[in-house]
């Protein structure tokens, strides 16, 4: 197998030469530079590196994996637009997948051909997950699902879905859940994207009436789709803390540079990018043990929570650091006296609201630590 260090120097040889397109702010046009560079990058070999090759994977290890995100980023190369299937949904379907359904679905994941979005969260059980309600009910070779979720990322856009739903109602609510993989085309199917703070609309909701979903589009057993979940939700949040470690440290450095020169900001700059650069620091020192515990394949663990507070203030403490020195100039396009580009950085700043919110919310990451980790009782 290639060695990490040879390893590297092939990934930053051949992003110096693939010129990686420039990401545009207008969120249409910006879905389809980001799946075009998407398709060239998987058909260059750059993603799935850690899945089997019978998947269509790299059959690499999570280091490699590890290593081309980081030359990814250092390049100032987007990530692709299918981050929920690459990162999310792809690992769990490679893990738990029968060989029909990876060989079927995860090459055209990887490519791009195929967006997938997640269907978990609900206006009645975003943060306790496990009381969702929407139904799949057994009717022949089919299940007839009913319900509906939220925050779903990208579903206005997707091909496929991974949808958690209640199969058994008469049992305690983590066992009677099963995971299914959903054509988003299918008859009965509504979505409804919505706006946000920074004037994007990829979250959405998504309406299922009597939805027919064939039961070999069932991931893993029946009733049995909760450790599927928290293996999906594990390789989100263990996967995404790296990734996002690595674009917060760049995104620091170009405010840095931008800033550069600039003595008439003074103390208040220093002050800003200081606080900054101490929380990214606190953010690198976690992330070793997550690097360690990928790299071991551990699995789900609590720490996966501990992971995701950590990165949830250090986003918003970069990006609020950075934005502040904007002032009500934010809300003006273009770049300021200070050097720094107005649109990017209030964007990065409102979207870093959500941090606390995605891949499990703060309050639900904080039981998990208290129960899990440090013994308390439930409240």
């Amino acid at each position: 197998m290639e060695t990490l260090e040879d390893f590297r120097v092939r990934a930053r040889s051949w992003l110096a030469e693939a010129d990686p397109p420039k990401v545009p702010l207008d969120l249409d046009s910006r879905f389809a530079v980001l799946r075009r560079w998407q398709r060239t990058l998987a058909e260059a070999g750059w993603l799935g590196l850690a899945w089997s090759p019978d998947a269509g994977g790299g059959g690499l290890t999570h280091a490699h994996q590890l290593v081309f995100v980081e030359e990814l980023v250092r390049a100032r190369a987007p990530q692709p637009i299918g981050l929920i299937g690459l990162e999310v949904v792809g690992p769990s379907i490679d893990r738990y997948g029968t060989e029909s359904q990876r060989r079927e679905l995860l090459p055209r994941l990887l490519s791009g051909e195929d967006i997938w979005c997640q269907g978990f969260s609900e206006p009645d059980a975003g943060s306790d997950l496990a009381s969702l309600r929407t139904r799949a009910v057994a009717d022949g070779d089919s299940y007839v699902v009913t319900g509906q979720k939220i925050w779903t990322s990208w579903a206005h856009e997707a091909q496929w879905c991974a949808l958690l739903v209640r199969t058994d109602p008469s049992v305690r609510k983590q066992a009677g859940i099963s995971y299914l993989l959903v054509d988003m085309t299918s008859p009965g199917i509504t979505v409804r994207p919505i706006r946000q703070m920074t004037g994007d609309r990829e979250f959405c909701e998504v309406f299922l009436d009597e939805v027919r979903v064939p039961r070999p589009n069932l991931l893993g057993a029946e009733n049995e789709g909760w450790p599927i979940a928290t293996h999906t939700l594990g390789s989100e949040r263990g996967g995404a803390t790296l990734r996002r470690r690595v674009e917060l440290e760049v995104a620091l450095e170009d405010a840095v540079e931008a800033l550069r020169g600039r003595d008439d900001l003074g103390d208040r700059a220093r002050a800003a990018i200081g606080r900054a650069h101490v929380a990214m620091r606190v953010l690198d020192a976690q992330t070793r043990q997550t690097t360690d515990r990928l790299l071991a394949d551990t699995g789900p663990t609590p720490l996966d929570s501990v992971d995701k507070l950590v990165l949830n203030d250090v986003e918003q403490t970069v990006f609020a650091e950075i934005a502040g020195l904007l002032g009500p100039l934010r809300a003006l396009p273009g770049s300021r006296p200070t050097g720094l580009h107005s649109e990017r950085w209030a964007h990065d700043h409102l979207y870093s609201r959500a941090a606390s919110i995605y891949g499990g919310s703060a309050q639900v990451q904080r039981t998990i630590v208290a129960e899990r980790l440090l013994g308390l009782p439930r409240g």
